[in-house]
């Protein structure tokens, strides 16, 4: 007797058959087995061994083993091996494993399932072999034990599974129908057109219907299978199924919204229209270009190699990579003659034009543009005469105005050269209200108004402007008649002579000497005064040494004198206080 106990559950409830060779259409089978421990001991175990049956028989589960996709749930292992499980399609094996030893607790339970496969198409009894593993009660050896476990397959009750051979036909093709179903109720059929048909008693393994001959689609169609009970007593079953035609017949076709087709072909001439992607392309049905007859085509655009008339006497015109080539009817390629009251052209190419008759000017067209001639004598030039002139560019020597007193332009190859009308070669004057230009080279210029210069100022070797900040660079000497301003430092290497008023915001460094007749430094120095030379009203600091060549005094504005110093003899009036050492020489 078994150590563990089992218990098998199958989806659906039973499990249905097939019924059909076509086995992705079937019903999947599910199968769950349920191993527990329904003891009040531990049950200890090693493997557990699931054989399946497989085949076409009564007594097959699947006859597409390796359709069966396996699954585990274990219980919580507290003690001993983790399960493992392996399915073996070959073999028809599933197995469960405790290498080293598992242990099923009171209440523990283990979910083994097969899900996935097509039950075999007959009815029976399936048997599933068992071979477990195990300890048994306790102190006994390890032992297997054999069981079987069962489980049904059932034919369906009601029809299911309705369904075409082939659900996209050709028109007017066989279509055949499938179903499964019991033999107990009686089918019809009730096609597109709304008639129903009996079908006979199946005398195969499966049920098929096809409509006759003359009733095949022509379009997409769709099928109702009913299935009632002989005696009345269950109710109806209907089922619908839908074949697709794969080139369609319709009497008229209405397309409100547009009709979106590769091509259109036709029944009787095969002739055929291909909608491309840049428009249509018509063949005859040997696939050649083919004709297309209107009596008028009103279009955007003609894409041909050649155009004639409608004989095979008329004037042709071909379409080379140059442009347009016209030829008579006759003859062999011989040009023809364009005749036109009016000719509206992107471009003419001719060797030459002449007016109506001999005695007309005519243009030559050579390599380099354009020669205009006079009709008599040997090539002359002639006069071009018009109101106005709308070129890309103009080649000549020179330009004037209408006649000789009029100013004149040469074009040398430095430039432009403007003269006066008269005398030789004088310079003109050219006006305009603007001038925008790269450089300028002059010998004198002379600005009315004003001067701005968004891209700097050079005076070679004399002064310049630099980009960013504001800077000003005088190279020699700057002299300011008037009044100098500078808003912020002034900085001066070299010499600085202001005859005038020297006003500046902040500070002014100056590297070399300020000679100046007054200097006055507000509230701390100054240079003029009624008796002395330097009046100096705060405290001084001197970091080099000090000389007083002429003699020094420091006085006290309410003591008097402190210190004098003249000549050799230095007299102090009031104490003297020395921190550090005194030295004296005598």
């Amino acid at each position: 007797m078994a150590a563990l106990s089992y218990e098998i559950l199958t989806d659906p409830v039973p499990l249905q058959v097939s019924g059909s060779d076509d086995a992705q259409a079937s019903v999947a089978g599910t199968v769950y087995i349920v191993v527990s421990n329904p003891t009040t001991s531990w049950v200890p175990w090693y493997e557990i061994e699931v054989v399946l049956p497989c085949g076409k028989e009564a007594g097959d589960l699947t006859d597409r083993p390796e359709a069966i996709k396996t699954g585990m749930e274990p219980y919580s292992v507290r003690f001993g091996d983790v399960p493992k499980d392996d399915w073996d399609a070959g073999t028809r094996t599933f197995k469960v494993s405790a290498p080293l030893g598992g242990l099923f607790t009171p209440g523990d339970s283990l979910v083994l399932s097969l899900d996935g496969f097509p039950v075999s198409d007959k009815e029976g009894l399936v048997r599933l072999t068992v071979n477990e593993t195990s300890g048994g009660d306790p102190g006994d050896a390890v032992r297997t034990h054999h069981l079987t476990l069962s489980l049904l397959k059932r034919a369906p009750k009601t029809p299911r599974n309705f369904r075409p051979r082939e659900a996209l036909v050709d028109g007017g093709a066989d279509v055949v129908l499938a179903w499964d179903g019991p033999d107990t109720l009686t089918y019809t059929i009730e096609g597109p057109d709304g008639l129903s048909v009996p079908v006979p008693q199946r005398s195969g393994p499966d049920w098929r219907w096809s409509p006759g001959p003359d009733d095949a689609p022509l379009r997409d169609a769709t099928y109702t299978l009913v299935a009632t009970s002989p005696d009345g007593r269950q109710p109806g079953y209907f089922l619908t199924t839908t074949v697709a035609v794969r080139r369609p017949e319709f009497e008229a076709v209405t397309a409100t919204q547009g009709l979106f087709a590769p091509r259109i072909e036709g029944t009787t001439d095969k002739g055929v229209i291909v909608l491309t992607g840049d428009g249509v392309e018509v063949l005859a049905a040997d696939g050649e270009p083919g004709l297309v007859s209107a009596g008028k085509a009103d279009v955007e655009g003609v894409t041909t190699r050649w155009v004639r008339g409608r004989d095979a006497a008329a004037g042709w015109i071909e379409f080379p990579a140059a442009g347009l080539n016209v030829f008579r009817g006759e003859g062999d390629r011989k040009w023809g003659t364009v005749a036109a009251d009016k000719a509206d052209l992107n471009g003419i190419n001719t060797a030459w034009v002449r007016g109506r008759d001999d005695s007309a000017g005519w243009i030559e067209f050579p390599a380099n543009g354009l020669n205009v001639f006079r009709a008599e004598g040997d090539r002359k030039w002639g006069t071009v005469a018009a109101d106005k002139a709308d070129l890309n560019g103009i080649n000549t020597a020179w330009v004037q105005g209408r006649d000789t007193t009029a100013g004149w332009i040469e074009f040398p190859a430095a430039g432009v050269n403007v003269f006066r009308g008269e005398g030789d070669r004088q310079w003109g004057t050219v006006a305009a209200d603007k001038a925008d230009l790269n450089d300028l080279v002059t010998d004198r210029a002379r600005v009315k108004d004003r001067l701005t210069l968004d891209g700097g100022l050079t005076v070679t070797d004399v002064l310049e402007t630099q980009n960013g900040p504001s800077r000003l660079i005088v190279h020699g000497r700057l002299d300011a008649q008037g009044e100098l301003s500078a808003a912020q430092n002034a900085t001066i290497g070299g010499e600085l002579s202001v005859n005038g008023e020297l006003r500046a915001a902040l500070g002014v460094e100056v590297a070399g000497t300020v000679v100046a007749s007054d200097l006055t430094v507000r509230d701390k120095l100054r240079t003029n005064h009624e008796r002395f030379k330097l009046i100096v009203e705060g405290e001084s600091l001197f970091r080099e040494q000090t000389n007083a060549n002429g003699g020094l005094s420091v006085r006290n504005e309410h003591a008097g004198w402190l210190l004098h110093a003249n000549g050799e003899q230095v007299s102090i009036q009031g104490n003297l206080r020395v921190h550090g050492a005194f030295r004296s020489d005598t």
